[in-house]
């Protein structure tokens, strides 16, 4: 019985190493960057390590790449990148139907849409010759950079408290980086959007994945 009870143990708690090993290579798409990269997603290239994570995550945003042409632009050396996850080019793609809010109706397919177009909003996400660090965001407090368009955009270093059972710690709860973009610096039109995950290390740049509801358009007027 104790030979049984002894195998159950071992069996169990194998088993739950197993799981917390393969939560960890899913924890950096949520926990806020604090989860470990292997060297080799580090020696990837930003194209290669999006790639390689596609499904569920970036499957639409690497089809956006493909179509535009673009592999080179977010291999570029020395880049910051905010990839929006397949939530937010929905969100996009919603746009284009007559009556956004009816579930019913399609959505416009990225094959019919301006491939022009498709790459100015590609560039908005991109920070050329900046590798901002959410570590270095949060000490700069705030700071505008200029987008690879050429327009303004805030990025705003952030501690979140947190509340505990009515007790609020003040400046213990994590890091995180608020994104702006902004056509100018005195833009009163500009979309605020949030992180899911932060400080992902790869070969020519830091990625800072957007949360949901980080739509691809950054509230840009398009064309329906």
């Amino acid at each position: 019985m104790k030979k049984i009870n002894v195998f159950k143990t071992i069996f169990y708690t194998c088993f739950c190493i197993a799981m917390l090993a393969a939560c960890k290579k899913k924890d950096y798409y949520l926990d806020g960057g604090l989860a470990m990269q292997s060297e080799e997603e580090k020696a990837m290239t930003m194209y290669d390590f999006l790639n390689s994570r596609t499904k569920g995550n970036f499957d639409s945003l690497i089809k956006i790449i493909d179509m535009t042409g673009t592999k080179a632009l977010v291999n570029q050396p020395g880049i910051t990148f905010f990839p929006p996850i397949n939530e937010g080019v929905i969100l996009f793609q919603n746009e284009y139907r007559q009556k956004p809010s009816d579930p019913k109706q399609r959505n416009r397919p990225l094959s019919k849409m301006n491939v022009d177009s498709l790459k100015y909003m590609l560039n908005r996400f991109i920070v050329p010759g900046a590798k901002i660090t959410l570590e270095q965001a949060y000490a700069d407090g705030r700071k505008y950079y200029k987008d690879n368009n050429g327009d303004s955009l805030m990025i705003t270093g952030v501690r979140e408290d947190y509340n505990n059972g009515g007790v609020t710690a003040i400046g213990q709860g994590r890091m995180k980086i608020v994104y702006e973009h902004r056509r100018t610096i005195k833009d009163s039109k500009n979309d605020t959007l949030q992180m899911k995950t932060h400080n992902l290390i790869t070969a020519n740049g830091i990625i800072h994945v957007l949360d949901k509801g980080g739509n691809f358009h950054t509230k840009m007027i398009i064309k329906k």
